[in-house]
């Protein structure tokens, strides 16, 4: 090693470090190769330790070098130190996807329970077989201070509100269709923004962005009227079918909802946003190997699905 790197290395050894070294090997020499150092960077930090301690510590007899009787008193309780900080504090477990039995916590709404977990699950078993998953609909207000703790692993959904300390990765673009009973006589395949605020409306709360929408471009707009609200999302496939009402969900759902009741999708106006799904995790497990899993995981699952 060279000097100027062996000098950085030995200003932070631990004394510890240094004399169990000493202690094992007998030789300056072969202990500063044990400790990947120089011969002098090693010999400069046991002047100092000598110093420090007010003893001479190890004394050269014969070829070797042997420790003084504090140094003798003190080799047991350094080496119970050093295996403890390297059993129970350097040493991290590695996370293993075939063994793991870990249970990872999701918090995810109703649509992206629907949606997204099915494909968790389905790549998770072959990745890990014996890890669970526990879906969590967490309140809007409480998720960033659930990621930060721990309590959640991953936040699946539209977020934008959670704080920079929060990472995120997008998923995929969810776009959003009008749904009416296949047979409505009121609505064609299409709707403009002037029949929209016509024709009475099923929202779910849950719904945010496009209740947010409707609110930006019908409210105080005169005719339009919010039939209903329900906080099922999959509740408004027979409510609309039973009507002549109207309801707004994410594209991904007609073909579940039109197994559900005899329905038809509407194409909505054109400045309908498109709302980016992103998974959302704490800069706390950023590096965490078992977060870093599972957010492969349900990357992978909305990729190949």
């Amino acid at each position: 090693m060279h000097t100027s790197a062996a000098n950085t290395r030995v200003g932070q050894l631990d004394f510890l470090l240094v004399i169990e070294a000493v202690l094992q090997h007998r030789t300056i020499t072969r202990a500063a190769q044990a400790l990947e150092v120089s011969q002098s960077a090693l010999s400069h930090t046991l002047t100092r330790l000598r110093t420090r301690l007010g003893d001479p510590l190890f004394v050269r007899v014969g070829g070797e070098m042997q420790p003084t009787p504090l140094v003798t008193r003190l080799a047991d309780p350094i080496g119970r130190s050093l295996r403890i900080i390297r059993d129970e504090v350097l040493s991290t477990s590695e996370f293993d996807p075939a063994t793991t039995r870990r249970v990872f916590n999701l918090c995810v709404g109703e649509v992206g329970a629907f949606i997204v977990i099915p494909p968790v699950l389905r790549l998770l078993r072959e990745r890990a077989p014996h890890a669970h998953v526990s879906t969590l609909d967490t309140r809007r207000q409480d998720i960033g201070t659930a990621l930060e703790e721990g309590r959640l692993d991953v936040a699946i959904g539209y977020y934008p509100e959670l704080k920079t300390s929060v990472y995120q990765q997008l998923l995929f673009n969810r776009t959003f269709v009008g749904i009416v009973r296949e047979d409505n006589p009121r609505v064609g395949q299409r709707i403009t923004l002037k029949q929209l605020k016509t024709i009475p409306i099923v929202r779910a709360p849950s719904t945010i962005a496009i209740n947010r929408w409707l609110d930006n471009h019908l409210r105080g707009q005169l005719e339009t009227s919010i039939a209903m609200e329900t906080p099922y999302v999959m509740a408004l496939a027979p409510i609309i079918a039973e009507t002549d009402w109207m309801g707004i969900v994410t594209e991904e759902l007609i073909p579940a909802f039109r197994m559900l009741a005899p329905l038809r999708a509407v194409s909505l106006p054109s400045d309908l946003p498109k709302i980016a799904v992103r998974q959302h995790w704490h800069r706390r497990f950023k590096e965490d190997p078992a977060n870093r899993f599972i957010r492969q995981v349900i990357y992978d699952a909305v990729h190949e699905a």
